[in-house]
């Protein structure tokens, strides 16, 4: 059994853990180029005023403020650079694993650092927690909310409630699926722990925090709606929900086996009350339930970040399957081996070069774009790269063509514009994804 000063049960083991996970999450942000949602994010918002970003945000659908005012504010402060919006992931991603320490240690887990160290080292974890992207700061107020929430119903007062609705509501605000977690904790308390002024309380502050949310709801869901109608609407199919074991764990269908083995025996044979087992149970499986059915409901596109805060609670029931028995260690132990794996096979692998490619186009006199839109991606790094009049393409003697990946037909139009305009590919000058070739006309 492990003691009172196990490195995994020590807060000095917690405090040199989380400084130095801060500093490789911090050492790895120039790891990985902006890919095209960080640069459609951060493309509302580098150049913006306040009420440019609110005007931004609702054109994504589902947008919420938070995670943009977040970015907005760095920017203003510090200068727009890659280290200064990705920074205030690294830090919320901390904090979570702060969370996920204090709730494994209120769980009673002899390892609580353990809890910490899993989610810190989950793939999914790991990519957010590097991008300029809300999902990191939803785990943290989500993960904290449950902290609170258990507070909450050891000692139900007014101002954990208080607490509790205000952790709440800035989960909306950076990320509406959140909500699940707290609807997570309400069924618990109405099913399994029944304490009636824990409930009354609770129920209140998630009423609260609706109710703070409903003024951006009704002022964006119109918006919202035009979004998704002038896109493509999906539907969440059976081979769209395998979307959740394959990627959920970082760790394909082998690591989400491995994940249901720990679960299964941690709520089976670990020395938690049923009580408590029923509460992590909830925390895991509620959400992981109602995002598809919002995602079906809402015609949106069904993605494990949607899903990012209940790595928290199965984090906690993997750490607790290692103090089950002598055996119980295996499988969290191959777990980690294998997200230490995934995580530097993701750190590794080239990213999407979009500012490499917008420098290459400064070559051309003017550019193609493939697909049209795609622009919005190369002009972020060079706002001054021209786009060709294709009705006048006799009139340049360089062009570039700047194809994104995926977009097989419209390439083979351009190209057909370029061919019978009299122009020859003369060079790649990126080969790589997105791909720039440049083309001249022969001298006469």
């Amino acid at each position: 059994m492990l003691g009172e000063q196990s490195p995994l049960r020590s807060r000095r083991g917690l405090y040199i853990f989380l400084g130095l996970y801060a500093a490789a999450l911090i050492a790895l942000i120039p790891s990985k180029p902006l890919w095209v949602d960080e640069i459609i994010d951060l493309g509302g918002v580098r150049n913006a005023d306040l009420k440019g970003v609110l005007d931004f945000v609702p054109t994504n659908a589902g947008g919420v403020p938070l995670g943009y005012l977040v970015d907005f504010g760095m920017i203003r402060v510090f200068g727009y650079s890659e280290f200064a919006v990705r920074l205030p992931s690294v830090l919320f991603t901390v904090l979570t694993c702060l969370a996920v320490y204090i709730l494994a240690w209120k769980a009673n887990l002899r390892a609580p650092l353990l809890a910490a160290m899993l989610y810190a080292v989950s793939p999914l974890t790991m990519r957010y927690a590097l991008e300029a992207r809300p999902y990191a700061q939803a785990a943290c107020w989500s993960a904290f909310s449950t902290v609170i929430f258990l507070s909450l119903v050891r000692n139900p007062t007014l101002g954990k409630a208080a607490r509790y609705a205000v952790l709440v509501a800035a989960g909306l605000y950076a990320q509406p699926y959140s909500i699940f977690v707290p609807v997570a904790h309400l069924v618990w308390l109405v099913v399994v722990k029944k304490h009636g002024r824990a409930l009354s309380l609770a129920a209140t502050a998630v009423a609260l925090a609706s109710l703070a949310f409903l003024p951006w709801f009704l002022k964006t869901h119109a918006v919202w709606q035009g979004t998704l109608r002038s896109g493509v609407r999906f539907v969440v199919s059976a081979k769209n929900l395998l979307v959740i074991p394959h990627e959920l764990m970082g760790t394909g269908f082998a690591g989400a086996a491995l994940t249901g083995i720990a679960i299964v025996i941690a709520l089976g044979w670990s020395s938690l009350h049923t009580a408590e087992k029923g509460f992590w149970a909830l925390y895991a499986v509620m959400p992981l339930v109602l995002v598809p059915a919002a995602d079906a409901y809402f015609g949106y596109f069904l993605a494990a970040r949607q899903m990012i805060f209940v790595l928290v609670p199965i984090s906690i029931l993997i750490a607790l399957c290692a103090e089950v028995r002598r055996w119980g260690f295996v499988v969290p132990v191959a777990l980690v081996a294998a997200m230490v794996y995934e995580d530097v096979r993701w750190v590794q692998r080239p990213g999407e070069g979009w500012q490499v490619a917008a420098t290459e186009l400064k070559a051309a006199s003017c550019t193609i774009f493939v697909p049209e839109g795609a622009r919005t991606m190369y002009v972020f790094f060079e706002p001054g790269l021209r786009v060709c009049d294709e009705n006048m393409l006799t009139s340049f003697e360089a062009i570039a063509l700047a194809v994104s990946p995926d977009y097989s037909a419209e390439y083979g139009a351009a190209r057909g514009k370029l061919d019978g305009a009299g122009f020859r590919k003369l060079a790649d000058l990126r080969l790589a994804q997105p791909r720039i070739e440049l083309y001249r006309r022969p001298a006469n």
